[in-house]
This record gives structure tokens, sequence and C-alpha cells, in this order.
């Protein structure tokens, strides 16, 4: 009997940067350096973009946006973001068709109306960087289609 198990975002990335010693410097959008770091064991990851390395980040936060990814039109989404005062959960440019209303909803587990933190341009470079999604200016889309 064959099983088809899809493959996950969190574990391609989380492979790609253990072949990459454990640590690697990439690019964000707007070109300055970002580095990523695996903590735990290979259980999360942190960066010098998130708090300094004092965020831990568990790699299914990446699952999370690929499910997003998959459910919206040509598996596309705007970034949004956690930003503005109106930027609350489910409000202004974080509601749940954003990446950072998904991310903030399944993955930090908030509810409506509260503030978030905002990794949302870490997160995309990382999954550029993978080969998983490609990031644009405001928005990310799935690239690989194995992932759907």
């Amino acid at each position: 009997m064959l099983f088809h198990t899809r493959r996950k975002a969190s574990d391609i990335i989380r492979k790609k940067l253990v072949e990459s010693g454990g640590i690697v410097t990439i690019s964000l959008l707007d070109q300055k350096p970002c580095t990523i770091v695996v903590a735990d064991g290979g259980c999360a990851f942190t960066s010098d973009k998130l708090n300094k390395h004092r965020l831990k980040f568990d790699f299914s936060v990446f699952d999370v946006i690929i499910d997003l990814l998959k459910d919206s039109p040509q598996h596309r989404a705007r970034k949004g973001n956690a930003h503005g005062k109106e930027d609350k959960v489910g409000y202004g440019k974080c509601t749940s068709d954003t990446v950072m209303g998904a991310v903030a909803i399944h993955y930090f587990g908030k509810s409506q109306g509260e503030s978030c933190f905002d990794p949302v341009f870490v997160l995309a470079a990382v999954m550029d960087w993978a080969g998983v999604a490609t990031n644009m200016r405001g928005y990310i889309q799935l690239k690989n289609m194995d992932l759907v």
C-alpha cells in the first residue's frame, strides 16, 4: 500500500538550514542582510532581525503561511502587517486573508482585535531563500507546487 505524504515547508526549510551548518545570512527584500540560526536542537530558529535572536520561532510557522497560499487565488497572498494602530488582528492590514493575519491567528493564537508582533518580512525572505515561495513587495506567492 502506498501513502502519499505532502511535503511540508517546515521540513524543507529546516533541512536546508541544517545543511547550511545551522546558520545562514540571507537578503531581505530591501537587500539588507539577515542572519537565521537553528535553535532548540533543530526544532526552532532565530534571527538577528527578530529581536536580536531573542525570539524563537517553530518551523511550523512556514506551514501556516503555505496553508494560506495554497487556498489563495493564484497561490498568492498579501503580506499585510501589524504596524499601524488600526492594524489589529482581523482589522486593517492584519485580516485573515493576509500572511500577517494568518500567522497572528494560526501561529501566535491571537484573537480579533489583539496586537501582534510582525515577523513577516523575515519569514517571507526565508521562504524565498529556501525556494518554497517568492517574496515580492507586498505579496508572497507559492513557488514549490509540491507543497499544495
